[in-house]
């Protein structure tokens, strides 16, 4: 029986890589997008307390707000994560029952 695991964790791991590159880059996006979406409420949250025009009681609740709008919209990234990962554990599996079979057949 012709077995190395070391060769295989490579196989595995090369399978994750391939498995996920082109989604990691929408996760990026898709974060960059939220925040770009974002930016104008941000940039007049800080222009009002940085000019005085709100006071810190206001700023805090509007920072809050602001938090829960961000991590709504940041719960997608963490279904498409999830989902992204269950792609890499099932590239990454199918290689070593693969090996497992190749090296049963040599037997």
């Amino acid at each position: 029986m012709s077995f190395d695991i070391n060769e295989v964790l490579k196989n595995m791991t090369e399978a994750i890589r391939k498995a996920v590159k082109d989604d990691v880059g929408n996760i990026d996006q898709y974060a960059s997008r939220i925040l770009d979406n974002e930016k104008d409420s941000l940039k007049e949250l800080s222009l009002a307390k940085l000019s005085g025009e709100i006071n810190d009681e206001v700023f805090e609740r509007e920072i809050e707000r602001e938090k829960k709008v961000l991590e709504a919209e940041l719960l997608t990234i963490q279904i498409m994560t999830k989902s992204l990962a269950q792609k890499a554990v099932n590239a990454a599996i199918d290689v070593f029952v693969s090996a497992i079979k190749v090296a049963l057949t040599i037997v």
